[in-house]
């Protein structure tokens, strides 16, 4: 008896420490909504006119009447993130849970792209979830606000590399969302 027992316990510890190594779902959810999140940024950014420009600086008047103002890219700045933020998680509605056909990758895809189906819809496999997605937006909306100074600062200095570098430094490296996530649920 004492034999069965030792065996059940060891049985047991293997699979909790099986089913300990993976991240929980939602963790790999929220990391799927962060890379999103980034390619909207990137979206943001890049539809914004490059000429457009905003004066920052200090509105108090010196003593010689003059203020100490700056003009600068409005694209990217910390204005443009801030507004960006109050709406940007609104796109998540749009967003889908899908996995990559070719690298069983999960990822928040955007169901329409320019007014059309996305042309990449066929390399995804669709994952059913009974929230209807509304924990894209959850996900979406607690990164903003969990890492706000963090949008800020990293997308005014950041706003010109590559989208995947962007996903991988934002979210890996910056906020650690996808650290020890494997993209598995």
């Amino acid at each position: 008896m004492s034999s069965l027992v030792f065996q059940l316990m060891v049985l047991t510890l293997v699979v909790c420490s099986a089913l300990s190594s993976k991240p929980p779902k939602s963790q790999v959810v929220k990391c799927a909504v962060c890379r999103s999140l980034v390619n909207e940024f990137h979206a943001a950014i890049s539809e914004v006119d490059p000429r457009k420009k905003i004066d920052i600086g200090s509105y108090r008047i010196e003593a010689d009447g003059k203020q100490k103002l700056s003009s600068v890219k409005y694209a990217g700045s910390e204005m443009h993130m801030l507004e960006m933020m109050e709406t940007v998680c609104d796109n998540m509605k749009d967003y889908a849970q899908a996995r990559n056909k070719e690298t069983n990758k999960l990822e928040a895809i955007k169901l329409v792209v320019n007014g059309a189906m996305n042309p990449h819809f066929s390399e995804y496999e669709m994952v059913q979830d009974p929230e209807l997605n509304k924990g894209l937006q959850f996900h979406c909306e607690s990164i903003v606000e969990d890492f706000e100074d963090e949008v800020v600062a990293y997308f005014k200095d950041n706003s010109e590399l590559d989208i995947k570098d962007s996903q991988e430094q934002f979210c890996s490296k910056v906020t650690k969302i996808c650290v020890g996530v494997r993209d598995e649920l």
